[in-house]
């Protein structure tokens, strides 16, 4: 299902039966069922040599076999473990089948499941979990598909699955069964827990989360906008009504008509009437849905209230997004090659777009050396708990377009960088990048500047990240990367604070971080070696800075921004320019720039300085594919460091010229 892309979190949904539903069976897996026994009348059948069993979750040793640490989960849990078993196309396995129920009087009658995979994509092998959701309308002699889910690629959490039970009929001698696959390959396995079939019979619509124009870290402004996540736990919903109050004034009461929202479907409304009467301090805002289909809501889950404190200014958000990737990973390829694209379209990482995008290069799958990968990458792996890539989170929170998906949607991925800098942020933020390409330091200022006043744990963090280079050690054939992190100041640890004050400017120094770097070329011996923070580009020329704050509660991202080196122009590494030389430099006189032109049309070739002043123009004109050489007189310039700027019809492409 297509899911809204929304400028703040929503949590994940957990279902609940409200007074709108009939529930005809229910199994939760816990007492006075006692481990590994399944409950009493619950069956099963596998080829495998384990199978499905019950557990307390999580299982020992399944966080050693990803990786990672999977989530709690407060009962006992169903669960299959497939770690050994082999699968084949034509054998369905580990099959858990359910008693036999009646559905006889049912109207719309749903199966209600909370469902969590172990591994998800094994990225190594693009296998993928998956889950069957059959039913048999007489006892079991036969079967019909009625649902599949599939693995997602990072155990970020359980999911909440709803499947119509229409199919099945209104018989006596029902049953519905969760057939387990892992794709021929040995994956570990998927847990289930309260498992409810469920007959809807009157209208009912929840409330599940709250939006407010700040992504959950709690503050907001008036003349805002609210929003709120609307989930269907009755029959289909044509209209609804909610009204909103601040502080428990005065109701803004709003009918949303025209709709057509299924049985458990979701959607996100915003009211048209902008928040006002926030105060200073700490706020309440309430959300209540009162009819549904012009009938009193019968759900008992319809009220949501959430508390911030009121920000005195606003301003532009700008988006942050970050990718975690691999030169090893098939699916990262694919992946990026639609992705990367993407990015030039819609100009991130430049003045005034306002989205910003990082990329940390992991050391999996297999051979895993990758050259990017360093500690600092670790470390922000281990800060979101990815076990899977590609994988991507978008100011701070699990992405709403998975990068896992088979076919690629660029207008879905387009909305979603869009939604990162739609709302407003209550931070202000300045950055000043210095490198000194003499003693090979580099330094960062970063001014943070809140609009409120509130008091937590957050942490201000900076990424010095290549703009683009080539890697010929790749294993899949992706040879070019963007905006590759590889350092970040002081440490990927960042810097705490625990409480901003509004209008009161924080100011982070980091100077003097040494750095090495080699202009890559095709086949370079020089590349940076794995677990370094060595640059792949003269970070004057081919670097750029990424900073944020991000809340650790929530993970939220509250402002990010980007910079280019002082002085530099904005200089893009697109451009159809390779296997540049330019020599002799130093240069004492003249020097000859050669490069391979892979595009015919109009160059131009211009000296400027460090402060993105033109000193002369040595070349503008046609050209045809090929290589190309244009001589450069230095003759009469003052000695120190200049940029050469070779543009074309596709870009810009940059070289430091040494005058002696």
């Amino acid at each position: 299902m297509k899911k809204s892309l929304l400028g703040f979190a929503f949590a994940c949904l957990v279902f609940a039966t409200g007074t709108n539903a009939q529930v005809i069976i229910t199994q939760n897996f816990d007492a006075p069922t006692v481990m590994p026994a399944l409950p009493s009348t619950w069956t099963q059948n596998s080829t495998g040599a384990v199978g499905w069993k019950t557990s307390n979750f999580p299982l020992a040793g399944w966080g050693a076999a990803t990786g990672t640490t999977e989530p709690a989960h407060a009962t006992q849990v169903g669960v299959v473990d497939d770690w050994n078993d082999a699968a084949t196309s034509s054998n369905l396995h580990d099959t858990l089948k359910s008693p036999v129920f009646s559905l006889a009087g049912s109207t719309s009658a749903w199966l209600n499941y909370e469902y969590y995979f172990y591994n998800a994509t094994r990225t190594s092998t693009s296998n993928t979990e998956t889950s069957y959701v059959i039913g048999s309308n007489n006892g079991g002699t036969t079967w019909m598909m009625l649902d599949t889910l599939e693995g997602w690629a990072f155990n970020e959490t359980w999911h909440t699955g709803h499947t119509n039970l229409t199919p099945l009929g209104t018989g006596t001698n029902v049953k519905v069964a969760f057939v387990y696959s892992d794709d021929l390959d040995t994956l570990l396995g998927v847990a289930l827990d309260n498992i409810e079939v469920t007959n809807l019979n009157s209208n009912g619509a929840a409330v599940t989360q709250l939006g407010y124009n700040s992504i959950s870290n709690g503050v907001s402004a008036n003349g805002q906008t609210v929003s709120f996540l609307m989930e269907n736990r009755g029959l289909t919903i044509t209209s609804f009504t909610a009204k909103y109050t601040i502080n428990g004034g005065a109701p803004v009461i709003q009918n949303f008509t025209g709709l057509s929202i299924a049985p458990y479907g979701s959607a996100a409304y915003t009211f048209t009437t902008a928040m006002a009467g926030a105060v200073a301090g700490s706020n309440t805002l309430k959300v209540v849905i009162t009819d549904v289909n012009t009938v009193a809501n019968a759900e008992a889950d319809s009220l949501e209230t959430s508390t911030f404190v009121l920000a005195s200014a606003t301003t532009q958000r700008q988006g942050l997004i970050e990718e975690f990737s691999s030169s090893t990973c098939p699916p990262c390829k694919s992946f990026n090659q639609n992705y990367d694209p993407l990015c030039v379209t819609n100009g991130v990482n430049t003045a005034g777009t306002n989205i910003n995008v990082i990329k940390y290069q992991m050391n999996w799958p297999s051979p895993g050396n990758d050259r990017s990968y360093n500690p600092d990458g670790s470390t922000r792996r281990g800060y979101y708990g990815v076990s899977g890539i590609p994988d991507h989170f978008v100011n701070g929170q699990a992405a709403q377009v998975p990068a896992t998906l088979s076919t690629f949607n660029a207008a879905d991925h387009t909305a979603e960088m869009n939604a990162s800098k739609a709302n407003a942020s209550f931070m202000e933020m300045s950055v000043t990048y210095n490198v000194d390409t003499i003693r090979k330091k580099l330094g960062v200022l970063l001014t943070v500047t809140p609009r409120f006043t509130k008091t937590g744990t957050y942490h201000v963090y900076t990424a010095v990240v290549d703009k683009y280079y080539e890697n010929t050690t790749n294993t899949t054939g992706q040879l070019k990367y963007y905006h590759v992190m590889r350092k970040m100041l002081p440490s990927a640890s960042g810097h705490a604070v625990t409480s901003w004050t509004d209008g009161v400017a924080q100011s982070f120094v980091d100077s003097g971080v040494a750095y090495t770097s080699d202009r890559w070329e095709t086949g370079s011996a020089n590349y940076p070696t794995q677990g370094s923070y060595k640059m792949w580009n003269n970070p004057m020329l081919g670097s750029e800075v990424i900073a944020w704050v991000q809340e650790d509660a929530s993970k939220s991202v509250l402002q990010s921004i980007w910079t280019l080196p002082a002085g530099m122009v904005n200089v893009s590494t697109l451009a159809k320019v390779e296997n540049i030389s330019l020599y002799p430099n130093p240069s004492k006189g003249e020097s000859n720039l050669k490069f391979d032109l892979q595009e015919t049309g109009n160059v131009r070739v211009a000296v400027m300085d460090y402060t993105g002043k033109v000193i002369k123009e040595v070349a503008n004109q046609d050209m045809s594919l090929g290589m190309q050489q244009v001589n450069i007189s230095t003759k009469g310039m003052t000695p120190g460091n200049y940029i050469i700027l070779i543009s074309t019809e596709s870009g810009n492409r940059a070289e430091r010229l040494t005058v002696e």
